[in-house]
Order: C-alpha cells, then sequence, then structure tokens
C-alpha cells in the first residue's frame, strides 16, 4: 500500500461541445487571406462603386422601373459591363476560396461549381450587348438575358447550400443565419422580379436582389479574411 487512493471514477470523459454548436476540427488545416479573397473585396467594391456611379450618372433610367441592364446602352454603357465583369470575377474567386473555407458534404459541395458558374454567366452577360428599349429582340438580347437569369439562379442556390454548410462547421456558425437571411431575400427579390414585370417596379426588385447577392459576397469576405479564421 502506498497510500495512493485508486481513481474508481475511471478516465475523465472529455468536455462536451457547447450545446447547439457543431463540434471544433483540431487537426483542420490553417487558413489564411489569400490572393482569391483579396480579388473578391476588389471586384465586389468595383460593382458596387460601378452601380452607384450609374446611378448618378444616368438620369434618363428610372431605379424604380427600369431594371439594370438599361444602363449598359448608351454612351456610358461600357461602364455596365465593367460591372458585369467585375461581379463575375467576384464570383469565380470566392468560388475557388471556398472550396476550402468551409466543411461541406454531399449536395451541398455544389455550391462552388454554381458559383463559378454564376460568374461565367455574369462575364458572358457583360460580353453581350442589351437592346434598346422597344427595339427587336436580337440574338445578343437574347443570350445577355438568359445569361443573368441563369447566373442569379445559380447564385442563389449556391448562396442557400453554403448557408446549410454554415450549420456544420463552426468557423460559419455564428453567420448562419445572416447568411440564410442574404439567400432568402435574394430568393425572393428573384421571384418578385418575375411578379414585377410590367408594374412600374420590377427595377427596384431587381436592385434589391443585386444587393442581398453583394451583401452575401461582403460578409463571406470579410469572415474569411477576419483574423484568426480556421483557428482551432
Amino acid at each position: 500500500m502506498n497510500g495512493t487512493a485508486p481513481d474508481r471514477d475511471g478516465p475523465r470523459p472529455s468536455p462536451s461541445p457547447r450545446r447547439g454548436r457543431p463540434p471544433s476540427t483540431a487537426d483542420r488545416p490553417a487558413h489564411r487571406p489569400t490572393g482569391a479573397s483579396l480579388v473578391a473585396v476588389i471586384c465586389v467594391a468595383g460593382t458596387f462603386a460601378g452601380i452607384m456611379v450609374l446611378h448618378a450618372v444616368r438620369s434618363d433610367i428610372d431605379p424604380l422601373r427600369d431594371v439594370m441592364s438599361h444602363y449598359a446602352n448608351g454612351s456610358r454603357g461600357p461602364v455596365m459591363s465593367v460591372v458585369f465583369y467585375a461581379f463575375g470575377a467576384a464570383a469565380l474567386a470566392l468560388a475557388f476560396r471556398l472550396r476550402t473555407a468551409i466543411d461541406h458534404h454531399g449536395v451541398v459541395s455544389a455550391f462552388p461549381v454554381l458559383l463559378a458558374l454564376a460568374g461565367l454567366s455574369l462575364i458572358a452577360a457583360g460580353v453581350f450587348e442589351v437592346d434598346r428599349p422597344l427595339a427587336p429582340q436580337t440574338m445578343q438580347e437574347t443570350i445577355h438575358s438568359n445569361a443573368a437569369v441563369a447566373a442569379f439562379v445559380m447564385l442563389i442556390v449556391a448562396m442557400l447550400l453554403f448557408s446549410v454548410a454554415c450549420f456544420g462547421d463552426e468557423r460559419w456558425w455564428a453567420l448562419r443565419w445572416v447568411s440564410l437571411g442574404f439567400a432568402g431575400t435574394a430568393a425572393g427579390a428573384a421571384v418578385a422580379t418575375q411578379l414585377s414585370a410590367g408594374t412600374g417596379y420590377s427595377g427596384i426588385v431587381q436592385r434589391i436582389l443585386a444587393g442581398a447577392v453583394m451583401g452575401w459576397m461582403v460578409m463571406v469576405v470579410v469572415n474569411v479574411r477576419r483574423p484568426g479564421f480556421g483557428a482551432s
């Protein structure tokens, strides 16, 4: 007998994860700000700045009634093309960056592909010109319209899938409802855009859609570039 009492309780259990939160992954590789996220920051800022400039200099277009594609007509049309290019490049950069910046499994893993395809579609929408209002529709207008619609559909689906992934990754846990809110707002605005055609409100609804997508992009970039992102 050495006077030391045996441990009758056995080994102590490891602490349980915080209630309602996904367990952290200690062996997850460390992440740091990358060039892709920096490109996304610059492109989102360029998209927003371009839209604001067009709103300021094109007083002939009513933001309440006219969709933003009308800014592509006239002498300042190239600015709207740049907006499409920047928006598309931001989606492509996020698609590349988020592949390893969030845990995703199963069907949720499709969101980086959808982001990349949406980015390419936005760039295509910028390449092909928009017809003037009331002018006969051309092949270029058809390609532009279909590319833009496809881009936003894929963006919304990608946002929804990403939001689902947030519920299983501690790094994004605090933003899960914010992400879902942006995705839900974008989805609702996309449906309202179709319903509001011809009512005089399609312009503002479309701007809400674009704003929700850009807001989501800003949220993602800010979180992925914050100090300590990915720390266990």
